[in-house]
This record gives structure tokens, C-alpha cells and sequence, in this order.
């Protein structure tokens, strides 16, 4: 019982992180980052499978791209989903989506057409 109230309390602590304006910027910018970091990842698998010169050079700063780009988004979905008032499924699926390459851009102009409409 102690465990699920620290946890409760834990997940109470990420409101007023950011505002509404704030998260929604931020996991934007996430969103398109994360897009960035899986094409600097896919360019660079297809350097080392074209043999481009160099090309271990490639997929190490494309890896390492994709990587920071790719916890930057996972750190803005945790940190702003309670300012954006998504259920806890929409968090889930926020999270999860992410590892499809381009994921995170389908979810993120899915979640900005419902913020347009007002369905979110």
C-alpha cells in the first residue's frame, strides 16, 4: 500500500512542470526532433550498407544523434503529458509510438488536428 501512495505521489509531483503553451511547444519540438533523429539514423545505416567511405563514422553520430534526440522526446511526454491533459493511455501510446521510425510525427499531427478541432 506504502509503494502505490509514493507512487501516486510521484506522479502527482509532474503537475505545473510546464503550462498548457509551454508542454505543447516543447513536445512539438520533441516530435520533430525525434523525426530528425531517425532520419540521421536511416541515413546512416544506409551509408554502412552502401559502403559510403567512412561509413562506421556515419551510423556512430547518427546513433548517437537519434539517441539524445530520442530521449529528449521521451523526457518531454513524461514531464508535459499532465500539462497537456492526456489520459494515461494517450501517454502510453505517446511513449510507445515513438520506437516506429517517424512515429512520434504521425502521433504528434494526429494529437494537433484534435487540439484544433477541440477533441483532445
Amino acid at each position: 500500500m506504502k509503494a502505490k501512495y509514493i507512487a501516486r505521489k510521484a506522479y502527482e509531483a509532474l503537475d505545473g512542470i510546464f503550462t498548457d503553451r509551454e508542454a505543447w511547444w516543447l513536445f512539438r519540438a520533441a516530435a520533430f526532433a525525434e523525426t530528425f533523429g531517425w532520419t540521421c539514423l536511416i541515413v546512416g545505416i544506409a551509408a554502412v550498407e552502401l559502403k559510403w567511405p567512412h561509413d562506421s563514422a556515419y551510423i556512430a553520430i547518427a546513433g548517437s544523434i537519434h539517441g539524445i534526440l530520442y530521449l529528449f522526446y521521451l523526457f518531454i511526454v513524461i514531464f508535459g503529458h499532465r500539462a497537456l491533459k492526456w489520459s494515461v493511455w494517450r501517454f502510453i501510446f505517446a511513449e510507445l509510438i515513438s520506437v516506429i521510425p517517424y512515429g512520434a510525427l504521425v502521433f504528434e499531427l494526429w494529437v494537433s488536428h484534435r487540439r484544433k478541432t477541440g477533441r483532445f
